[in-house]
């Protein structure tokens, strides 16, 4: 499955949401940096990334890495962006340049790839 890579403000983070099977996931929505912002919905659903959260703040800028996933209900399909990894972003001046980092603040979802794999 090919993971993909989001960066954006966190505009909101939602509370935990538990359902049956002891499934939990907590969504938040992060608006993209395009000329044109798009609000888009991201979720983790492990009990690192739902606990990671609780780190970044609201119109904190972030680095998603997500992979999208798709299921079939009762003859619905539903689509979700689950997230497996959040970096928070730092801008820098350097000799009058300016340069975006990520934060070592971050979490990783226990079935992200690699370190290796991932851009921060």
């Amino acid at each position: 499955m090919d993971y993909h890579k989001f960066n954006g403000t966190i505009k909101l983070v939602f509370d935990t949401q538990e359902f049956k099977n002891n499934f939990k996931k907590r969504e938040f929505v992060v608006v993209s940096d395009d000329e044109y912002p798009q609000d888009i919905k991201f979720e983790f659903a492990d009990e690192n990334g739902i606990n990671a959260l609780d780190n970044f703040i609201e119109g904190e800028a972030v680095t998603i890495i997500f992979k999208l996933m798709g299921n079939e209900y009762q003859g619905k399909y539903y689509t979700s962006n689950r997230a497996i990894a959040i970096a928070g972003i730092v801008t820098e001046t350097v000799d009058g340049k300016t340069e975006k980092k990520t934060k070592t603040k971050s979490a990783v979802y226990n079935n992200a790839p690699s370190d290796d794999d991932l851009p921060f």
